[in-house]
């Protein structure tokens, strides 16, 4: 049975980069964002759910339109709590089917793991990616193609480096210098050492 690492931390924190040192020590990774967009477009039951919450027009020819469910929900930080609520269950559904014959230490990636108690009871351990505020900022823009001001409005939205920090079982600082791979290979030999 596989043991499931969440890694996590804020936007422009470097998760994903960090995440590819342990894919090549052999983890398989779950990218939670992007296999919550495949769900956008093909799941029909979370489809209606949303259109249900947030009205017809979150919905295109092609599925789900995030431009306008992100217009409406990052400014509402009420709505974007309860559109989290409905999506995490379709998530973590996708997350059982994919780790099922996996073993060894698999990786779940998201933003949202210390956040929620729900998607945290799937993971045996997690670990925050941290870096400074501003080159988060500057990464979330050159990323996302968007203004400081989108960008510092979804920081606003996410919880702080220092509540994930003090929730977290391991953290790396993803700043130059970092030998990242040493890293990850000592997070996975723990893992694997570990009883349950």
């Amino acid at each position: 049975m596989a043991r499931v690492l969440g890694i996590t931390g804020g936007i422009g924190s470097g998760k994903s980069y960090v995440s590819r040192f342990f894919e090549s020590l052999g983890c398989p990774r779950y990218d939670s964002d992007s296999r919550t967009k495949m769900l956008y477009q093909q799941d029909k039951g979370l489809l209606s759910a949303l259109a249900d919450l947030l009205g017809p027009g979150i919905l295109g020819p092609e599925g789900l339109n995030r431009k306008a469910m992100a217009s409406i929900i990052f400014s509402d930080r009420e709505l974007l709590e309860k559109v989290k609520q409905l999506v995490y269950p379709y998530v973590m559904g996708d997350f059982k089917k994919w780790k099922r014959w996996k073993r060894g230490v698999v990786l779940f990636e998201s933003a949202v793991i210390l956040e929620n108690d729900y998607v945290r009871s799937f993971m045996d351990r997690t670990l925050v990616v941290t870096a400074p505020l501003e080159v988060r900022i500057g990464r979330g823009m050159e990323r996302d193609g968007c203004t400081r001001e989108e960008v510092e409005q979804r920081l606003r939205n996410q919880c702080d480096d220092s509540e994930r920090i003090r929730k977290a079982d391991f953290v790396i600082e993803n700043v130059e210098g970092t030998d990242l791979k040493a890293e990850a290979e000592e997070i996975i030999s723990f893992m694997k050492a570990v009883k349950r």
